[in-house]
């Protein structure tokens, strides 16, 4: 069956991330221990929230600073937004890859469990990875559904106006990768770079 749409997630297929690196920077903005804003940011649940769009970002900056006792102008913030999301790093292998994807396909798009302030972080950075002209983005900030929930795939096959079993998904998940299988997608589970290009050669190429 020919793919006509391919999906990539954004976390550690279009760019790697780390959790502690965030923590760390949240730490070291606020004065406090690592496990403390660690507890905070993800323990408490509220990482997940803001990803699900229940908490916006001023709401979640809020929180954080209620967590801590401190007010707005200790902790503006941007500023801690910024702190939150400087845990990226560039897979720049994927460039291609997304590329290929495209000319085999005509349309691609990202699929991601992310927050406004990490998706806006990624794509003000200049690498070329941050540059790519997506056909669609489904965030599940903004569908208020995390993969893998059956809502935000929903999504995602609505915005790629193509029959499921003509999606192509690439995740670095098994669970994310298994609910696309059940609803017909082509789904591969893979980090970014050279698992990632094997995937696309074979659906693709092959």
């Amino acid at each position: 069956m020919r793919i006509e749409f391919v999906y990539f997630d954004l976390g550690n297929v279009l760019v790697a991330f780390d959790h502690e690196i965030a923590c760390r920077n949240v730490a070291d903005l606020v004065g406090v221990s690592i496990p403390d804003a660690r507890r905070v940011l993800f323990e408490s649940g509220l990482q997940d929230r803001y990803e699900r769009g229940q908490v916006t970002s001023p709401s979640y900056a809020s929180i954080v600073r209620e967590n801590f006792d401190l007010d707005e102008e200790k902790l503006p913030t941007e500023d801690l937004l910024i702190a939150i999301s400087d845990l990226f790093t560039p897979i720049d292998s994927m460039v291609e890859v997304v590329e290929t994807a495209r000319k085999r396909t005509g349309r691609i798009g990202v699929l991601s469990n992310t927050c406004h302030a990490h998706w806006r972080w990624v794509r003000r950075q200049p690498w070329p990875v941050s540059q790519i002209d997506y056909d669609v983005k489904i965030l599940s900030c903004e569908v208020m559904s995390m993969k893998p929930d059956a809502e935000i795939y929903e999504a995602a096959e609505k915005a790629a106006h193509v029959r499921p079993d003509r999606i192509l998904f690439l995740d670095d998940k098994p669970e994310n990768v298994a609910m696309a299988r059940k609803r017909g997608w082509k789904a591969e589970q893979c980090l970014g770079g050279d698992q990632a290009k094997a995937v696309v050669e074979r659906f693709l190429i092959n």
